[in-house]
């Protein structure tokens, strides 16, 4: 650390329940605006409509287990391999990184965190952003040249809408003074500034509520985020997923979907299948139990 800077932080940011909720919907809502427009990217380059499908030879309930399983493991191949990218960052700019899974507000979490090292401000938002743009420029070199790997289309949207905290702190960032450091915490990250800086020209909220959440509230917080999921969705995403031209794609299969576009010369309109819904809900439940009791064993 430079030695003009303070010794202990200006600012310590956490990860509250509200703002996790705020990252939910948001993120929720990027991951669909990502697949969106990487299908129409994959529509474009190869002339031909993409469907997120996954077949199998199965019939019934077994292609939707089948499927809802595959779906499953792309999300938790993404998280490892973007949090992988996030260590690689934070090791080519000095860092020693270290990896872990938590349970965050009945949420599994995987983390890369680099705790004890400081960071210039421009360093650190490089190591934010290093996984959601290397990630996704890697994914459509790939999808460009191979029109048969239309699941990477699945990697793009879950890496982006993933990575809306690393967007959210970034922005928060660049309106800091660039003389910050910054220091990587498991919940959050620690602002440390010369004296000539002072609390007012951070942009961060004057205090945090770090009370957990009861399971009701709990919840309730999920219901809030799902209808607020659909209410955007509603009047923010049908006019421009129109205007785009955007062809059709679903989120899923027939079997088991959890988001389906529609345009095509009958009409267009967007369906949301609450039950998959529910089913991803209770499925982050149980691994959040798991995880728990993993954790209390060691």
């Amino acid at each position: 650390m430079n030695i003009a800077t303070r010794n202990e932080p200006i600012y310590v940011f956490r990860v509250t329940p509200e703002i996790s909720l705020i990252w939910t919907t948001l993120g929720s809502l990027l991951l669909i605006l990502a697949a969106a427009g990487a299908s129409w990217y994959y529509a474009i380059i190869h002339e031909q409509t993409v469907i997120f499908s996954v077949e199998s030879s199965g019939d019934g309930a077994w292609r939707g287990i089948i499927a809802f399983l595959v779906l499953l493991t792309i999300i938790c191949i993404t998280t490892i391999v973007h949090e992988l990218v996030h260590g690689i960052a934070f090791a080519a700019f000095g860092g020693s990184p270290r990896y872990g899974l938590k349970v965050k507000y009945f949420l599994p979490l995987a983390y890369a965190t680099s705790p004890g090292d400081f960071f210039r401000r421009n360093a650190f938002i490089m190591i934010g952003l290093a996984p959601l743009v290397v990630l996704d420029i890697v994914c459509l070199l790939l999808l460009a040249i191979f029109p048969q790997a239309s699941w990477l289309i699945w990697v793009i949207a879950f890496n982006t809408g993933g990575a809306i905290g690393d967007i959210w702190i970034a922005v928060q960032l660049l309106r800091c003074p660039q003389s910050i450091r910054v220091e990587d915490r498991e919940e959050g990250i620690a602002i440390y500034a010369p004296p000539s800086v002072t609390r007012r020209e951070l942009p961060f909220a004057r205090t945090d509520k770090t009370k957990p959440l009861s399971g009701v509230k709990a919840l309730l917080n999920l219901a809030f985020m799902s209808l607020a999921l659909v209410l955007i969705s509603s009047f923010l995403l049908i006019p421009v997923l129109k205007i785009l031209e955007v062809p059709s794609f679903i989120i899923g299969n027939n079997s088991f979907w959890i988001f389906r576009w529609i345009n095509n010369t009958k009409g267009f309109s967007i369906e949301f299948n609450w039950i998959s819904f529910v089913t991803v809900i209770f499925t982050l439940l149980l691994l959040s139990l798991l995880t728990n009791m993993l954790r209390r064993r060691q």
